[in-house]
């Protein structure tokens, strides 16, 4: 899994380019980066997530939120994810992976779209 966050607005949206296989391990490695972040943010930080041919997931939903402990970050805000296409697949895991988790989630079609969303769920933007 290669992947760059990188703050779009500083302290407050995190953006997320991802790409390639994704490992429990990686996953981990990405759990401790959130961390780091969210200790930097000011209120709530925003994650949007871009992926790009990304080719296999873990499955296990236990063990996914198991090593995702930046969910339950109190400075953790919503989750963005970027697909131009909406794929009904990845729409359904998406949603399942949300419940399962307990996090915040919204599909949108691109960054700007995610900005817009962001606006309306934060007042505080």
């Amino acid at each position: 899994m290669d992947y760059t966050l990188e703050w779009n607005v500083l302290r407050r949206i995190l953006v997320l380019h991802v790409s390639g296989d994704i490992s429990i391990e990686e996953l981990a490695r990405f759990n401790q980066d959130m961390h780091h972040y969210l200790d930097e943010g000011t209120g709530f930080v925003h994650l949007v997530s871009i992926g790009d041919n990304i080719r296999r997931v873990p499955t296990n939903l236990m063990l996914i939120k198991e090593n995702l402990t930046y969910l339950q970050h109190p400075k953790m805000g919503w989750t963005m994810i970027v697909q131009e296409k909406p794929n009904p697949l990845t729409g359904f895991i998406v949603s399942v992976a949300s419940q399962a988790t307990g996090m915040k989630l919204r599909q949108v079609k691109n960054l700007d779209e995610s900005l817009e969303v962001l606006k309306r769920l934060d007042s505080s933007f």
